[in-house]
């Protein structure tokens, strides 16, 4: 065999191997691409959204020939960066401590136009619903999804609030809705089993009754005295507390939420068209106040100034002086409960205790 042949084998080889290798890197980025349109598939836990790490060999030496030939590529088929179509999420609002998830798997993306009826089923709970769909391995919920189609859905049934535990037969209806509409837009769904959601409800009703506390200290007029409406409105709005309309004032914390509310004491002594009020009771809603140990110091110090302002002393619900001892006794009781939510997983002042607590 002459020297030509044996060049014209060695090059055709060569080639083989380099159109072989760029098929393999367009399929690939094909794939990414298909991912990126239609999200990738969530981690196996169903019930809480995480991160996911695909395997890779390491780097390449760059001297290696496969390294060469992938640079080469690269620079004629530069790769889509990954930042392009935006890689956070907004808090997911599906949690599985104080909600049951189903979740929908379809072949063919499911459009947002399609969700309409799965809505509208929903909206019979009494506890709410949330929709998320996965984009980019992050769950989104569907009003602020980047993408208006998914294969990959997650339905999430809250399973408690101040109104008490859902009951079986409410998850079995939730249940039944998830597969009629899988069904409808051949996918498949998982479903948790109505007797352990409702068993999971239970014990979140438990936990809530437990540590739905309101926190409050009264401010009561000395000797019979009362307090001028048009004075408390000008002694809070200086203080730089807000009046809203139902006409309780409140102090705003930094997240935007309400750190304490300021409303007139309820002892069924004062006419509803009175220009005065006999008393006033400075509450705190700990379950849905992050921070609540501080919260606390700040509003006695406000009832304080408010008791020395107005010729007023701080009393309990009894109508006895509050103590310093007593103040101590509360903050004790409070920061018990405060530890107890986290210990839990549901923090006060987080957004699932505000969900919880509502």
């Amino acid at each position: 065999m002459s020297h030509l042949q044996l060049a014209l084998i060695a090059f055709g080889a060569v080639l083989v191997a380099a159109v072989w290798i760029y098929n393999v890197v367009q399929e690939r980025r094909a794939s990414r691409k298909a991912e990126q349109s239609f999200g990738g598939r969530p981690p196996d836990a169903l019930f809480e959204g995480g991160d996911r790490r695909e395997p890779t060999i390491g780097e390449l030496p760059e001297d290696s020939p496969v390294a060469q030939v992938k640079a080469a590529l690269d620079e004629t088929f530069p790769p889509t960066p990954a930042n392009e179509l935006g890689t956070s999420a907004p808090a997911a609002l599906v949690n599985g401590r104080i909600d049951t998830i189903a979740v929908i798997l379809a072949d063919d993306p499911v459009m947002s136009e399609q969700l309409q009826p799965l809505m509208d089923a929903l909206r019979s709970h009494l506890t709410p619903t949330n929709v998320e769909g996965i984009v980019d391995e992050q769950w989104y919920p569907i009003d602020s999804s980047p993408r208006r189609s998914w294969r990959e859905l997650r339905v999430g049934l809250q399973l408690a609030s101040r109104f008490g535990p859902v009951a079986e037969e409410d998850i079995e209806r939730f249940n039944r809705t998830i597969a009629d509409f899988a069904a409808a837009v051949n996918a498949v769904s998982q479903r948790e089993a109505p007797a352990t959601a409702a068993a999971r409800a239970k014990e979140l009703d438990r936990f809530c009754a437990d540590n739905d506390v309101e926190v409050v200290v009264n401010v009561v007029g000395q000797y019979g005295a009362t307090f001028a409406i048009p004075r408390l409105r000008a002694l809070a709005l200086d203080n730089g507390l807000a009046e809203i309309a139902s006409g309780e004032f409140v102090r705003y914390a930094r997240d935007g939420e309400v750190a304490f509310t300021i409303r007139k004491l309820d002892d069924g002594k004062t006419p509803a068209a009175a220009n005065y009020y006999t008393g006033l009771t400075f509450a705190l809603d700990l379950p849905k106040v992050a921070d609540a140990p501080d919260v606390l110091g700040e509003m006695v110090s406000t009832a304080e100034m408010f008791a020395s302002t107005l010729g007023g002393a701080l009393v309990d619900d009894n109508r006895k002086p509050l103590s310093e001892q007593g103040i101590v006794s509360i903050r004790r009781s409070l920061e018990k409960i405060f530890h107890e939510m986290e210990a839990q997983g549901i923090p006060a002042g987080s957004s699932l205790a505000r969900r919880l607590f509502s």
